[in-house]
């Protein structure tokens, strides 16, 4: 694929970090994902990070996407800082919050 040697390293030490201590996603919109003691979430996302920007200098023309926020922050934490509100189990009131049923009906919202 044409990536420097010590950047590959990098990424397949980052990825086995994410194998190793990873444990599920939560469903319930505020909680983070679980992950095994030994590994601080915001290095690794930090370190993801940095990978992204060392990609995107190897390959100018590439579109290099970071999605890895979901294994770090909650679906909330997300929304949150995207501007969007919190989102709320359904049938579930939660003040400042709105329902997923509402997220889910609306085409035009953003997930």
């Amino acid at each position: 694929m044409g990536m420097d040697k010590a950047l590959g390293d990098e990424l397949l030490a980052w990825t086995d970090q994410f194998q190793k201590f990873f444990v599920e996603e939560l469903d319930d919109f505020s909680s983070r994902p679980q992950r095994r003691p030994g590994i601080s979430p915001f290095e690794w996302y930090d370190e993801g990070y940095r990978i992204i920007d060392e990609l995107r200098l190897q390959f100018p023309d590439v579109h290099v996407k970071a999605e890895f926020a979901q294994y770090v922050f909650s679906v909330n934490e997300r929304r949150e800082n995207m501007g969007l509100p919190p989102i709320s189990p359904p049938n579930e009131f939660r003040a400042g919050h709105i329902s997923i049923s509402e997220v889910l009906d609306d085409p035009q919202s953003s997930r």
